[in-house]
């Protein structure tokens, strides 16, 4: 775990209307000296990936992927893929080939996310609506003890329930609005 590193995770299906929310997250967490993760998908992570690009910041970012090779991403992220890496980005590539089952995509995916909860000092998820991959990522982070901060951002997106602890509205700067979690 690096005590400079956050993941910024969310669902794919994250409308473009919060993509500066997301950017301005990703400039105040490289403006005080973290590092970036993300997993590269569309949606939220294809906002940070924008952002870090965007900023110059791309050997300040690192991606987990559930792929061999930039060829597995979504096609609309492929080229930003390929413009972070050849600016000094770097991507923790995973195990699955092009044309895999769905069933080994879903291992895959779900591999990724658990590497990069284990590589964060924190996480900052986007959850909109259902986004049961964000969901398992958050409970991931919460049980490894990181610190983890959710925004909601609608289509009946709700916070995680857990056992323990709770999840506390913050109320300034960037942050303002999202949740959280305290044990």
């Amino acid at each position: 775990m690096s005590d400079r590193s956050i993941g910024i995770v969310g669902a794919r299906a994250l409308p473009s209307q919060f993509s500066e929310q997301v950017s301005d997250i990703v400039r105040y967490l490289l403006e005080r000296g973290y590092h970036i993760h993300s997993g590269g998908a569309l949606g939220a992570d294809q906002f940070a990936l924008q952002a870090v690009i965007s900023q110059g910041a791309c050997s300040r970012a690192s991606i987990y992927s559930a792929w061999q090779s930039v060829s597995g991403f979504p096609r609309q992220v492929q080229p930003s893929v390929e413009h972070f890496l050849s600016h000094g980005g770097s991507v923790v590539w995973g195990g699955v080939p092009l044309r895999a089952s769905r069933s080994r995509v879903t291992v895959g995916l779900l591999a990724r996310n658990s590497r990069l909860v284990r590589s964060s000092f924190g996480v900052v998820a986007f959850m909109y609506g259902q986004s049961s991959g964000t969901r398992r990522t958050v409970l991931e982070a919460v049980r490894q003890g990181l610190r983890v901060v959710v925004f909601l951002c609608g289509g009946g997106a709700v916070l995680p329930e857990l056992s323990s602890g709770r999840w506390v509205q913050l109320h300034c700067g960037v942050f303002g609005g999202a949740f959280i979690f305290k044990q």
